[in-house]
């Protein structure tokens, strides 16, 4: 998924002058690694700041970036958990893009989750609940194929003692999901994620109203 142009933007808490100005030097310089596309370099200058500066958010942010673009999916999403926590102006940019990164690191249960809470931070990002749409969609339709081929083995093998030869009676149906990597989608999940989504919709819509501009469609993917 693309990412937005972050923006620069830093507050000095009781540092040091001098290491300020020096944290802002190695920002405007990893900013400047990212955008050419260097992000190995650009992961390795965030984490130096990080390091100087634990609370620094728009390293997080950095930091987070360029591992995604590096498919580095871990470390990804530990600098995204790191800036969601700081709870700055850029925690719902933190979460989107956390959702993102669980998304192809093929966590869908933690997607899903942190898609939720950046909704809930922010009840218009259409791309966030279109995101959690997506996942929701496709967790319910792999469930479905789970059962369906579930059903065509039961029809298919024999009896055996009044229980099927895939399934014993009283067996947990969203056991053999566990152990293939699937998330299991209750039905607990799936209201909470349509009350989310619901509650979104409607602030989208009164802000269309107000505004007179139809509902813009967007793609699966967003501009960081």
């Amino acid at each position: 998924m693309k990412m937005n142009k972050w923006l620069l933007v830093v507050i000095c808490c009781g540092m040091a002058p001098a290491l300020w100005a020096g944290v802002k030097a190695d920002l405007r310089q990893s900013a400047k690694l990212y955008e050419d596309g260097k992000y190995g370099q650009a992961l390795s200058n965030y984490n130096k700041i990080t390091r100087q500066d634990p609370q620094n958010e728009e390293a997080y942010l950095g930091a987070g970036a360029s591992a995604y673009y590096l498919k580095d999916y871990q470390t990804a999403a530990a600098a995204f958990n790191r800036a969601s926590g700081q709870e700055g102006a850029r925690q719902q940019d933190a979460l989107f893009n956390l959702g993102n990164t669980y998304y192809r690191a093929g966590n869908k249960e933690r997607a899903i989750e942190a898609y939720r809470q950046a909704i809930l931070k922010n009840p218009q990002d259409k791309e966030a609940i279109h995101n959690l749409q997506l996942i929701l969609q496709e967790t319910q339709s792999q469930q479905n194929q789970s059962d369906q081929n579930k059903s065509n083995q039961d029809k298919d093998s024999p009896n055996q003692g009044g229980q099927s030869g895939s399934q014993g009676a009283g067996e947990n149906p969203s056991t053999s999901d566990q152990q293939n990597g699937q998330a299991p989608q209750t039905q607990q999940d799936k209201e909470a994620a349509n009350r989310v989504m619901q509650m979104a919709r409607q602030n989208e819509q009164k802000k269309q109203t107000k505004s007179g501009q139809p509902v813009e469609d967007n793609s699966v993917e967003k501009d960081w």
